[in-house]
């Protein structure tokens, strides 16, 4: 019963995982859902016991599976404030960056160190991608999902790439600049690890070579952003 039960709330958590990405959290309805996995909005009910209750399941689906396994049917309401700590706490466990914060510790400006931190950036971001549109999607609706975003997501890593940038005393570029070059950066990584997956603009790469190909012309490109921070001014 449990593997069946685990089974069917899966069923339903992609599917509302790929809807609310897709559609945003207030457009999707319930119905939508139980079209999507093929049944009725009267079943889908006996399982999850409103729309707020299925944004819980799509949400802790993410981030820890393991409640799928033993939940009570049917779900209840996860309040938002409980999802708020569950995301802020899942991104403060995921968002290590090792190197990044070496190089921070090494005042680095080299372009190995900044490969490496392109690399450790770029597969946090691949791994992570399914995650990062649902809760991309979420924050553009729902305010109390822009504040993690802002302080212990994307922010916290633009705060840091901003202070690596800064560390050496180096660059001759204002703060404000800087953080516009490091916001550049790390859009280059992201479009390539993750939005490049869902433009619809042309095939994706099929064999792993292909894949390391790609992330290793992010990395490069990601470089060249950061230095950007180190170029003399023409003489006037």
């Amino acid at each position: 019963m449990a593997r069946k039960q685990a089974t069917t709330l899966t069923e339903i958590a992609e599917a509302a995982l790929v809807h609310i990405s897709a559609h945003g959290f207030k457009q999707s309805q319930m119905s939508d859902i139980a079209k999507r996995i093929g049944i009725s909005a009267g079943t889908l009910y006996l399982y999850v016991e409103n729309k707020e209750a299925l944004l819980g399941l799509a949400s802790t689906y993410l981030l820890d599976r393991a409640m799928l396994e033993t939940a009570p049917l049917p779900l209840k309401a996860v309040p938002r404030e409980k999802l708020v700590v569950l995301f802020t706490t899942t991104a403060q466990d995921r968002q290590k960056w090792p190197a990044l914060k070496q190089a921070i510790a090494m005042k680095a400006s080299d372009a190995e160190s900044f490969k490496a931190v392109g690399y450790d950036l770029y597969d946090l971001i691949s791994d992570n991608r399914r995650a990062i549109w649902f809760f991309d999607r979420l924050a553009f609706e729902l305010p109390e999902f822009a504040a993690i975003q802002l302080n212990a997501m994307r922010g916290r890593t633009l705060k840091l790439l901003t202070e690596l940038l800064a560390a050496n005393g180096q660059s001759s570029i204002a703060p404000d600049a800087l953080a516009i070059i490091a916001r550049s950066a790390l859009e280059i990584l992201a479009w390539s690890a993750m939005h490049r997956h869902a433009d619809g603009l042309g095939a994706q790469p099929t064999d792993s070579l292909s894949e390391e190909t790609i992330r290793d012309l992010a990395v490069l490109a990601f470089n060249g952003a950061l230095q950007a921070a180190f170029k003399e001014k023409p003489a006037t």
